[in-house]
């Protein structure tokens, strides 16, 4: 009956509540170089600088919010360190607010004789969804011709001509990687939302791919939740817009007060956070809820019962 109920005021508030179009929160995305190998350019080298702008420009170019590193982590973070593996990049990426990273290594070779000195590169570039591990996918270029350094040449010639073809080699793994990312944040994409929480896109979980972009997986907490509570708000969590499935978290501690679980969905995290708050007033229910990165935290807030002792008096 009460599903039959939430089914009937979704099905009223798409056809009735005046809606607006919310576009997608686009990802902040940092591009950094793995330099741990030491077979690879170092990132305080003049090579390594032109490939980053090179990558950072066909990302801009297709209207991404690409940040600067040195700008987000000058107050927070040690400058200026090479030979950085996944690990560091990756907290570094979670300590400045970043949704994407664009990872990005450079393997020169140069092959000289009597003659000549011949130059390439080989440029591996990926992207990784830096809250929930997701690989969204990696590009390799290496050119199929050898720059020639004239003679006579010194170890500037060798870094201007190794740069030269690292920046065209890195246009192209950049142009890649941004189509590859611009597939999962298309352009123009939004949710139609309206007051009752569903939208046309969303509405009992629709086709699970919203127009908001690619499925991100939450991970939802109910603190303080027993389980009837629970059973009310899974009903709403299932017709929030660009829903596709939700279930326990496998390694949390669930138990008849406290809830962990992972919720599939396209839905950006402004509206995620909106929609819950407004679930919590529909279900009379007072609570505080947190959101950090791809986590949202429901904590539940109690009523005080005040009990009395009962007099035999009369008076």
């Amino acid at each position: 009956m009460r599903k039959t109920v939430l089914l009937l005021i979704a099905i009223v508030c798409f056809f009735i509540a005046p809606s607006m179009a919310l576009a997608t929160d686009l990802p902040r995305v940092m591009i950094v170089g793995e330099d741990a190998d030491p077979d690879t350019v170092p990132r305080n080298s003049r090579v390594f600088k032109r490939v980053l702008n090179a990558i950072s420009n066909e990302m801009i170019n297709l209207g991404f919010d690409v940040k600067d590193e040195t700008a987000l982590t000058h107050t927070t973070h040690a400058q200026g360190r090479t030979r950085r593996d996944d690990a560091e990049l990756i907290q570094i990426a979670k300590d400045a607010g970043i949704d994407v990273l664009c990872i990005f290594s450079i393997y020169p070779n140069a092959k000289s004789n009597q003659n000549s000195v011949r130059v390439t590169a080989r440029i591996e570039g990926r992207l990784l969804s830096v809250w929930d591990g997701s690989r969204m996918g990696n590009f390799e270029a290496e050119p199929q011709q050898y720059q020639l350094v004239p003679r006579p040449y010194s170890r500037n010639d060798v870094l201007e001509a190794v740069g030269k073809l690292s920046k065209i080699i890195g246009s192209d793994v950049g142009a890649v990687l941004a189509d590859r990312l611009d597939q999962y944040h298309p352009e123009g994409g939004g949710d139609n939302y309206s007051e009752g929480g569903a939208s046309g896109s969303g509405a009992g979980g629709g086709s699970g791919i919203g127009s908001g972009g690619r499925l991100i997986e939450w991970t939802l907490v109910f603190d303080g939740f027993n389980d009837d509570d629970m059973l009310d708000v899974e009903d709403y969590i299932t017709i929030f817009s660009g829903y596709e499935s939700h279930r326990p978290k496998t390694n949390a501690l669930n138990t008849s007060s406290h809830h962990e679980m992972w919720y599939k969905s396209s839905i950006d995290s402004a509206h995620l956070k909106r929609n819950v708050v407004r679930m919590l007033r529909k279900l009379n229910m007072k609570g505080r809820v947190y959101v950090s990165g791809n986590e949202v935290k429901v904590v539940k807030q109690h009523r005080v019962k005040q009990r009395r002792k009962q007099s035999n008096s009369e008076w």
